[in-house]
């Protein structure tokens, strides 16, 4: 069985997205496969429909209370098995567990399942708790999307760092492979981007991007992988080549460095994400962006979203104008995801008729930020 984990400490960055459509495309391509959700917001299981929050999961696993193969969920998906996750899922950070074994509990449970799959796709937390730690441990790939914004570099070093002292635990290096996600090359900024990351990281970077779609975000919103969705859309051709393109990977003989090579390129990585960072930010204008909620004036209104990590109102400006509260925001040009909390009770914007669902029975209102074209002078 080989195992890929799916992991990025950034939220917003279609992780959940990849490992459900990459388990779907797999199981498509007659591989016996099984996700397991790890990320304790249990979306990779309402991606598949088995979310409940009586359901065991991991949690139970570590304790001892059930075993691995008692709580696997079957023929979610052609081909696709899922260990499901729930809120319970994140006590088990806390476990007392011997320090030496910490990180391999996840390798001891899987030792008597290896033979019923070909494959397991791992949906991490997004954190680099212990939880990824284990994931990390019995990965034989590690597939890290990236969003198409100077945040998504965010992080993405030091997990190569983390990662690299994972290899040398385990005595081997752990291939990676980054996939740029929620792609719009219509924008200069993504364009650079693309550019950056295809230059700096060629070696570690796919050859698939993953385009955001407007029926990637139909079968987001519906809750179904998008092979099933729309066969023939742009998204569902490009995690069908992403899957291709990783069992190709996986079949070939893992590359050996001398410990010399080895430190040369995790220094060449951390410089090169440094450098890219910068020259990315330079072309990152900001621009002024004013979202109002009209007639809530009265009430303790908040804004959360992927342009500040969900962390209620940070960052953000409000003014009241009249009987309504507007919110004013510095964002970079792209696309993002946000909901108001009014009086502590979190909503979409219900002047926003452009919605995504979020898994969690509700909806995430969605906001362009045009790019501010220059004018060129002939």
């Amino acid at each position: 069985m080989k195992i890929i984990a799916v992991a990025n400490q950034k939220g917003g960055c279609g992780k959940t997205t990849t490992a459900i459509n990459l388990a779907a495309c797999l199981g498509k391509k007659e591989q016996r496969v099984l996700l397991l959700d790890l990320d304790p917001q249990g979306h990779a299981s309402l991606g598949f429909g088995v979310y409940s929050d009586d359901a065991r999961d991991l949690y139970d696993v570590f304790t001892g209370e059930v075993k691995l193969e008692d709580i696997i969920i079957p023929d979610v998906f052609a081909g696709v098995d899922v260990v499901p996750a729930t809120m319970t899922l994140a006590a088990a950070e806390h476990l007392p567990v011997r320090s030496d074994e910490r990180d391999r509990q996840l390798e001891i449970h899987l030792a008597g399942i290896g033979h019923r799959y070909d494959y397991m796709v791992i949906d991490c937390p997004p954190s680099m708790g212990l939880l990824s730690l284990n994931a990390l441990m019995v990965a034989d790939l590690v597939l890290i999307p990236i969003e198409m914004s100077l945040f998504g570099l965010n992080g993405i070093d030091h997990m190569y760092e983390t990662i690299a002292l994972l290899g040398e635990r385990r005595g081997c290096s752990i291939p990676i492979r980054v996939v740029p996600t929620l792609v719009d090359s219509r924008t200069r900024l993504c364009r650079q981007f693309l550019h950056e990351v295809g230059e700096r990281f060629a070696d570690d970077v796919s050859s698939v991007m993953v385009q955001f779609t407007v029926r990637l975000k139909e079968a987001v919103r519906q809750g179904v992988p998008i092979i099933a969705y729309d066969p023939t859309s742009t998204a569902a051709v490009q995690y069908l080549r992403l899957a291709d393109e990783l069992m190709s990977n996986l079949q070939e003989q893992p590359k050996t460095e001398s410990e010399h090579e080895h430190a040369a390129r995790i220094t060449g990585m951390k410089h090169a994400f440094e450098e890219a960072r910068a020259r990315i930010s330079k072309s990152d204008a900001r621009q002024k962006v004013a979202l109002r909620l009209f007639g809530y004036a009265a009430r303790d209104v908040q804004i959360a979203g992927d342009f500040n990590d969900w962390t209620p109102d940070r960052g953000a400006i409000t003014r009241t104008v009249g009987d309504d509260v507007e919110k004013i925001l510095m964002l970079a040009p792209g696309t993002y995801q946000y909901r108001y909390i009014v009086d502590g009770v979190w909503q979409e914007d219900p002047s926003n008729p452009e919605q995504v669902s979020n898994f969690s029975g509700g909806f995430n209102s969605i906001l362009h930020v045009e790019e501010q074209h220059e004018e060129i002078s002939a």
